[in-house]
């Protein structure tokens, strides 16, 4: 019967154990000490099956939650960069953003926007340049540094609206900003000679003022009423039309 339970015993362990055993010998009738031998490897074996597998799963678990706190972060830097390209919130207004791009390539500015390129917040700008040649010049809106500076192949708006206007885009947003009483997020020369501008207030309403680029006469003014305590928009009580007292 001792030999019998030996036996049994030693195949439960080799099964539990993954099919791997160690070899041994089994005497006829050994005492229950010598039976309790193969048992105890086999028990330590186990352990430290165990605790390799525990470890396997704890580093599996870390690099999880190291890569939830990198998506979290991401997440976190966008969000960020949308309200700051939403309000204009940066370290380089658009005036300086302007200067840095008339140094980094001279000529007439005809499009500059804040926005968002691989994480970082930037003014785009078009440049009709000296040269009579289209560039992208891209300003990092933190540090007022070029990020770019290249000839736009593509680009093939009308040289003659950028040479007509009189008011360029400095003289533009500045009188935008005076007239919402805001920051400029964006200025855009359109083809019918006038300049499309957006800018945001304190308070958190959007303006979008159009100005003759000949002229510098306001000729629309609508604003954009900011959803404080779920009241409707009052665009239509918010709207100027060439209302600005100044000449033609």
């Amino acid at each position: 019967m001792k030999r019998k339970a030996i036996i049994a015993t030693l195949t439960a362990a080799v099964l539990v154990g993954g099919g791997t055993a160690t070899a041994f010998g089994v005497a006829g009738s050994g005492s229950g000490d010598d039976a309790a031998q193969p048992a105890a490897g086999s028990a330590v074996r186990l352990a430290d099956q165990d605790a390799e597998q525990d470890a396997e799963q704890d580093k599996a678990g870390g690099d999880h939650d190291d890569d939830c706190d990198d998506h979290g972060r991401h997440e976190h830097g966008r969000d960020s960069n949308d309200r700051r390209e939403d309000t204009g919130a940066v370290e380089v207004s658009l005036r300086e953003a302007v200067q840095a791009v008339h140094k980094a390539r001279p000529g007439t500015i005809t499009e500059i926007e804040l926005d968002t390129e691989r994480n970082r917040l930037v003014w785009e700008a078009d440049v009709l340049g000296d040269n009579g040649r289209w560039h992208d010049v891209d300003i990092d809106a933190s540090t007022g540094k070029v990020v770019h500076n290249r000839v736009d192949a593509y680009k093939d708006d009308d040289r003659s609206v950028a040479r007509g206007a009189r008011i360029d885009v400095a003289a533009a947003a500045a009188k935008a900003a005076e007239a919402s009483k805001g920051t400029v997020t964006s200025a855009d020369l359109e083809r019918d000679g006038r300049w499309e501008i957006d800018a945001v207030d304190k308070q958190g309403n959007e303006h979008e003022i159009d100005i003759d680029a000949r002229s510098g006469k306001v000729l629309h003014h609508e604003t954009d009423q900011a959803d404080h305590d779920d009241h409707d928009d009052h665009d239509d009580h918010d709207n100027h039309d060439g209302d600005d007292g100044s000449d033609d």
